[in-house]
């Protein structure tokens, strides 16, 4: 079994590589976006999911509230940064709900986290 550390070093990696991939398919030509179903019917849930696992693996790296909470502001900043920048770059209006979206999977995946943590700790005590 992996120590904690190596735990924490994994999903801060794959935390990072799940923006990355974000990133990518955020810039895509719109005709890709098609291809790839990052548009159409499923696009909110889909910002939804992939904040929400994000914020999943950086926050549940930390072992301190405040650090879980640096993690959380800090994929919720990346998702404004990206609607910011598709709306410079390719002058599309800033997409508002998207960017609720994103924050409402930040708050779902850190609210996860907490839970998990605090029903982790108490059955610890039993």
């Amino acid at each position: 079994m992996p120590d904690a550390r190596y735990r924490r070093s994994l999903a801060i990696f794959l935390g990072f590589v799940g923006m990355a991939i974000l990133a990518i398919l955020s810039f895509l030509p719109n005709h890709d976006k098609v291809l790839l179903h990052t548009e159409g019917h499923f696009h909110r849930w889909g910002h939804l999911v992939a904040f929400a696992a994000t914020t999943v693996l950086l926050a549940s790296s930390r072992r301190s509230l405040s650090a879980r909470f640096a993690m959380a502001s800090l994929v919720a900043f990346f998702g404004y940064c990206v609607e910011f920048l598709q709306h410079i770059l390719f002058n599309n209006p800033l997409e508002l709900y998207d960017i609720a979206t994103d924050t409402m999977g930040v708050l779902l995946g850190l609210v996860f986290v907490l839970l998990w943590v605090e029903i982790s700790r108490m059955r610890r005590f039993d």
